[in-house]
């Protein structure tokens, strides 16, 4: 039973193209990171070791706990191109599922079982998708990235050099903590934006944080005094047509999370890709690199004969007879311009 016969079987039961189907999955990108770091493609296999040779991606790298020093290239690289990078995984498609496809005993069943099949792929897609915007909010609202290996005890730290007057802690804004009794969360954010112009000689185009602290913002006594002299909390309209105004970018509250593991293997710790009572201030794209923040960096797959993307097959085993949903992705974000991210820390 080869696996093209469940591939043509899905097809022709469904009126697809298999492959198509999981492209339109990758397309377009659903996700709000590609606005500062939108994908590109890489085919060259040395991808990895360019991205920290030939731009400021690399401020800082230091690989194994015991390192006093940057670190540039041997151990390190070899730490991302070879288990960081690439990303993959699949899911089995058992004999009680393909039993049912070749011998269902009536076609609900027989569609039920091949959806499951598409429902798998689909998930297989979307994790390399929700990989790839983890990576990219790394950069955004952290500055860097750092995996540790417990088993090996090796650290891999990449801090990609956002300047350090981009980096406004709590005890540096204009009143108190945002959780505080009397924050300035108004004046915060227009001296950020001000910071941010005179390093980059442009406006920010967006100011991300958590609801949590769209709420703080809202319902401040200085907002509150800015628009009415009656009203506990302004909308977050009103604030952005304000901002508007005065020629600074509109507020977006992002509340999104990856779920990662616990200690026993199981996905139920859930990361937010913007800390708490963290603020960011970012450039998107122009399409032009050199101008932008940076990329997400899709590199060559050697499954796929070295083409850069998400790639997805359908594989067979024998001894005993398998059938795997495969899904491997190469990447990493590059990134050329870390002055054109800028973080505020509002809560104490």
């Amino acid at each position: 039973m080869p696996k093209t016969k469940l591939i043509d079987t899905i097809e022709n039961e469904f009126g697809i193209n298999y492959t198509g189907f999981l492209q339109e999955i990758d397309e377009p990108e659903i996700y709000i990171g590609s606005r500062f770091l939108p994908v590109v493609e890489e085919y060259d296999y040395d991808w990895v070791y360019h991205i920290f040779d030939n731009t400021t991606a690399m401020a800082k790298m230091i690989s194994r706990a015991d390192g006093e020093a940057p670190i540039v290239g041997g151990p390190a690289v070899k730490k991302v191109a070879g288990s960081v990078a690439p990303f993959g995984q699949k899911f089995e498609v058992n004999k009680s599922l393909l039993n049912k496809i070749f011998n269902p005993r009536n076609d609900n069943e027989l569609k039920n079982n091949l959806r499951q099949i598409l429902d798998e792929s689909a998930r297989n897609i979307r994790s390399a998708q929700s990989r790839r915007e983890w990576l990219r909010w790394q950069v955004l609202a952290k500055g860097k990235i750092t995996f540790e290996d417990g088993d090996s005890n090796t650290t891999l730290s990449v801090d990609f050099g956002v300047p350090d007057d981009h980096n406004i802690e709590s005890g540096d804004l204009e009143g108190d903590a945002w959780d505080a009794s009397t924050p300035k969360p108004l004046s915060d954010i227009i001296g950020a934006c001000e910071t941010y112009y005179t390093t980059n000689n442009i406006m920010p185009d967006a100011i991300l944080m958590r609801r949590a602290q769209v709420k703080q913002l809202t319902g401040s006594t200085e907002v509150a005094s800015e628009f009415s002299d009656n009203a506990t909390r302004i909308s977050l309209n009103m604030v952005n047509d304000y901002l508007a105004s005065l020629g600074y970018p509109e507020i977006e509250a992002y509340d999104v999370y990856v779920k990662t593991e616990d200690s026993d293997g199981r996905p139920t710790v859930s990361e937010y890709l913007i800390p708490a009572g963290r603020v960011i201030l970012a450039q998107e794209s122009t399409g032009q690199q050199v101008e932008d923040v940076g990329r997400l960096v899709m590199g060559p797959v050697a499954e796929n004969n070295f083409n850069p993307g998400i790639f997805t097959t359908i594989y067979e085993e024998n001894d005993p007879r398998k059938y795997w949903h495969f899904m491997k992705a190469e990447m990493w974000p590059a990134v050329y311009n870390p002055e054109k991210v800028l973080y505020l820390d509002v809560t104490a």
